[in-house]
């Protein structure tokens, strides 16, 4: 699990990005980071991953505070998914994913047929076997995206972090990333944070949310954080929350009427 406490954040020391930031979020359970550009939500993330240093507050990873973890045992905890895009160079797939165990391996030290196999069954199970052997420059953004998570997987944290994973997706490719985030809590166990641009996708796929504003935040179950109340006073826009069912499933929607 994953606490934090009054966090607070400032590039200056003067003016703080934003102010007393708290929440808590369990093991096998998916909290969303929503607000409107600018408002702080990726410069939060680089502090819970220890990128930036917090100007106040404090974050727990299941109970122990990351100021007093070293790096590695920091890492071990907690792998990262950034938002994919094209890479520089061309390593396959396979090794793509091994990659997520470098902290593992003695520097100098060529992985060997466990690491590989480990990655394999991974990519089995994430149903990229397949693209195996293929170069990662060749993938789709939607691939490309579930390499990146399988890479974060391999080293079995505790907690997974990701940037965006659906931006620049298609609608299909975005659903696909969301099954497998869901998946991956629930199955796995592993607490998931996300950082999203989506409302709709963190009323459906969440379990909690954290809404940031210039100067205030909200945070509780998904279901009462998005309310049509909220989205006006965080994001300035008039949208209705409705109830749809299909197929004996419930479900949520939003529907944006108009901006202030």
């Amino acid at each position: 699990m994953i606490k934090a406490q009054n966090l607070t954040f400032s590039y200056d020391g003067k003016k703080d990005i934003f102010q007393n930031i708290s929440f808590h979020v369990q093991k096998g359970e998916i909290m969303a980071v929503l607000g409107a550009n600018g408002v702080g939500k990726t410069t939060m993330m680089r502090c819970i991953m220890r990128f930036l240093p917090l100007k106040g507050g404090e974050v727990y990873v299941n109970g122990s505070n990351v100021k007093k973890l070293s790096d590695s045992e920091f890492w071990e905890r907690i792998s990262y998914v950034p938002q994919a895009k094209s890479l520089v160079f061309g390593y396959s797939v396979l090794n793509m994913v091994v990659m997520g165990r470098s902290q593992f391996v003695k520097f100098g030290y060529t992985p060997g047929k466990t690491e590989y196999d480990r990655a394999y069954a991974l990519l089995e199970e994430m149903g990229l076997a397949e693209f195996a052997h293929r170069s990662c420059n060749s993938l789709s953004g939607g691939q490309l995206q579930m390499v990146l998570i399988a890479r974060a997987l391999i080293k079995e944290p505790d907690i997974l972090i990701m940037d965006e994973p659906e931006s620049n997706l298609d609608m299909r490719n975005q659903l696909k990333v969301l099954e497998i985030m869901k998946k991956i809590s629930k199955e796995r166990d592993v607490t998931v944070i996300i950082n999203t641009h989506y409302p709709e996708h963190a009323l459906r796929y969440s379990d909690k949310t954290l809404i940031l504003g210039k100067k205030s935040f909200v945070f509780d179950e998904s279901k009462k954080a998005i309310t049509k109340e909220n989205i006006y006073k965080y994001f300035k826009v008039e949208a209705s929350v409705y109830d749809v069912e299909i197929n004996n499933e419930k479900y949520q929607g939003i529907l944006p009427i108009s901006y202030v």
